[in-house]
């Protein structure tokens, strides 16, 4: 991670994805320090972390028994 994307990124990038092993329903995101929202429009469905100004982690919750998160993309969609 810290190569492709740099030391900072790479930090945050494992603290979001710790932020959701705890979690066991993507609300409960909503009250930690994350800064996780919920998409809309073209992306309803799907959730984004900051990682940066710009940059996003977005993730997709899938209908499991277990919690359980896709990851899709590490994106600058601003």
């Amino acid at each position: 991670m810290q190569a492709e994307l740099g030391a900072n990124m790479a930090k945050k990038l494992r603290l979001r994805i710790a932020e959701l092993s705890y979690v066991e329903q993507m609300q409960d995101l909503l009250e930690g320090p994350g800064k996780w929202e919920e998409l809309k429009a073209d992306r309803a469905g799907q959730w984004s972390a900051r990682l940066t100004a710009n940059w996003r982690l977005v993730v997709q919750p899938e209908e499991c028994d277990v919690p359980t998160v896709t990851v899709l993309e590490i994106t600058d969609y601003h």
